[in-house]
């Protein structure tokens, strides 16, 4: 390969907190793909989830980093709309190494490349698959727009997006965390308040005029909090599980509360679950980036390299860190 070297730096999973960094074979693109020199990833919560409880053993070796952002080197011999040089952002597993291939076709969980200028900040570029997955949930799950009462419980670098998100389309955001850094953050991304989350509920209610507000969406996966988001909801509210739950999945729910409230739960995966995706998200991601004031890179509280990935991890699962953006 004539522009590129051989081999290349990749972190991959191979088991629960077994993080390697391995030397790889460039791989080579297809005819539909393209070579991709990567220059960020974002760290995902999902990725130290998958890093801390382990994910499906038939993935193993994986290379979870999907928010990725990189420069095309090589296109593959079918590739039309795309050349060397170009920006481009990518959502596959594979954004945790020096390189890596994508496929101009997109696929069933990958909306495929997306098209960058060059005039955005890496640091606010890496947001776009997460962005769109809040846009999604805020959207298509919660229902909320303009005047419509919605809290987001917990304030971590999802939420924030969330709160963000909300308050674009015209809803009252009511942030909730334990945390004073991220309740202020909430403050300064939209939130009309933030509370702590002891008795965040009535708190909630009190706060809609008595009434209960039209969505909850719970950006955390503690299936202890469920309970509580059931009671902060109006009658025909809606609860939006947008965290996975890990292994905190089983929780007794008062199905009386849900039947005689006509409340509402929905699930909120990526930009949908196959076949029922959002991929258009994530032009209204990238476009509330680029022309939003939508500075998310305010978020980013350090940087990491391949070497360095455990320790960022380890930052995020003790809430050290907002959001870590790695540097292969």
């Amino acid at each position: 390969m004539s522009s590129s070297p051989r081999l290349m730096s990749a972190a991959r999973l191979h088991g629960v907190r077994d993080l390697r960094v391995e030397t790889l074979p460039v791989p080579e693109p297809s005819a539909t793909e393209l070579l991709v020199r990567v220059e960020a990833c974002g760290v995902c919560p999902t990725d130290v989830r998958k890093f801390l409880i382990g994910t499906d053993e038939s993935a193993y070796p994986l290379n979870p980093g999907h928010e990725w952002v990189g420069r095309v080197v090589e296109v593959g011999g079918d590739v039309r709309d795309w050349q060397a040089g170009d920006r481009v952002y990518g959502d596959t597993y594979a954004g945790y190494a020096e390189y890596a291939v994508l496929d101009t076709r997109g696929s069933r969980w990958s909306h495929g490349p997306l098209r960058l200028d060059d005039g955005m900040p890496t640091d606010r570029a890496v947001f776009i698959e997460p962005l769109a997955d809040c846009i999604h949930a805020v959207r298509h799950q919660a229902r909320v727009g303009e005047g419509d009462h919605v809290v987001v419980v917990g304030a971590g670098q999802m939420g924030l997006q969330l709160v963000a998100v909300a308050h674009a389309a015209g809803s009252n955001v009511l942030a909730v965390d334990p945390l004073e850094p991220r309740r202020e953050l909430a403050l300064r991304f939209g939130a009309a308040e933030a509370v702590s989350a002891d008795g965040w509920e009535q708190h909630a209610r009190e706060w809609a005029a008595g009434a209960g507000v039209a969505a909850v969406i719970l950006a955390l996966g503690r299936a202890d909090a469920v309970d509580p988001a059931l009671a902060a909801l109006a009658p025909g509210g809606r609860l939006v599980l947008f965290a996975g739950f890990g292994d905190q999945a089983v929780r007794p729910v008062d199905l009386n509360l849900v039947h005689y409230q006509e409340l509402s739960i929905i699930g909120s995966e990526w930009v949908g679950t196959p076949p029922n995706q959002r991929l258009e998200c994530y032009e209204d991601a990238h476009t509330l980036l680029r022309d939003g004031g939508l500075d998310l890179e305010r978020l980013v509280t350090s940087h990491c390299t391949l070497d360095t990935l455990v320790n960022a991890f380890t930052d995020v699962e003790r809430h050290q860190a907002m959001k870590i953006v790695l540097n292969p």
